[in-house]
């Protein structure tokens, strides 16, 4: 039974992709303003949004924040959820409050070159096609 009614059988994952964010951050030519515990850190999600409180209510454990948000608070709410990273888009500019909040919280802080439209469009070719190499292979570079 499908577990996502009223989405297109094609966009229900039957694998979850795992992909790092050594990987991600290559694939959108990302700058990493702070690599947390680590590139080596497993993404199994995304979640995009620009309202602190769907962020909240929806990211979660290993998941990537993609946003144009921009504050300590962010951090520190991404450190709650335990998300692998918090990806700001469109070349943000990050006030240095928000990198000493990501240094003490050591959550990985990233910077996508491209707006919110086109950063999640890219990222959801990256997991689409690991999808489709880990179900061919049973890995995804």
């Amino acid at each position: 039974m499908d577990q996502h009614p009223g989405r297109p059988a094609a966009l229900t994952p039957s694998v979850t992709p795992v992909v790092t964010l050594g990987a991600l951050v290559a694939s959108l030519g990302a700058q990493v303003l702070h690599a947390g515990s680590g590139l080596d850190r497993a993404v199994r999600a995304v979640f995009a949004g620009d309202r602190m409180s769907d962020l909240i209510g929806h990211a979660g454990e290993e998941a990537l924040i993609v946003t144009n948000l921009e504050g300590a608070q962010l951090v520190r709410a991404a450190q709650l959820l335990d998300a692998s990273a918090v990806l700001l888009v469109g070349a943000a500019m990050v006030r240095p409050e928000t990198l000493a909040e990501a240094q003490q919280q050591g959550t990985a802080l990233l910077v996508s070159p491209f707006g919110l439209y086109e950063t999640c469009g890219r990222l959801y070719q990256i997991f689409t096609t690991c999808r489709e190499q880990t179900t061919a292979t049973g890995g995804c570079p």
